[in-house]
Order: C-alpha cells, then sequence, then structure tokens
C-alpha cells in the first residue's frame, strides 16, 4: 500500500466518521424529519454533480462491423535427415 493510497484510506475513515457523529447531533438539535431533508438534497447534489462531471466517451459508429483478424500462417519446420 503506496502513501496516497494509505492517506485517502484514512481520510475517507475519517469524513465516514464526521458524517455519522454530524447526523447524530444534527438529528438531536433539528430533528428527524429535516435530517432526512438533508440528507435527500446532498444525495440528489451529489448524484446531480456526478451525472454532469461524467466524461464523455467518443462512440464507436455501430454500423460497420469490426474487421476480423485474419490468422497468421506458420510454417513448420520439417526434420532435416
Amino acid at each position: 500500500m503506496n502513501r496516497t493510497t494509505f492517506r485517502n484510506t484514512v481520510l475517507g475513515i475519517g469524513a465516514t466518521a464526521a458524517a455519522l457523529a454530524l447526523g447524530y447531533f444534527g438529528v438531536q438539535q433539528l430533528g428527524r424529519n429535516n435530517m432526512f431533508t438533508i440528507a435527500a438534497a446532498v444525495g440528489g447534489a451529489g448524484a446531480i454533480s456526478y451525472v454532469l462531471q461524467k466524461p464523455n466517451q467518443p462512440q464507436a459508429p455501430s454500423n460497420q462491423p469490426e474487421p476480423q483478424p485474419t490468422p497468421m500462417k506458420t510454417q513448420r519446420k520439417g526434420k532435416k535427415s
């Protein structure tokens, strides 16, 4: 495991713990229904940003089939006597 992977793992665990703590204390302060609304809004914003930032992949033309590779013929070396 290299340094970047380790750092990202630690940051991911820390972010998850922070999100759980924020949700736990947020429910006590704001109420359950408000926290559900906030969670739905954040999830929707994340889904929208994922769709908008998704890179466009070039599409191959579908009207022409791909050419099949031609098999190479090999010559067998015979026994010399």
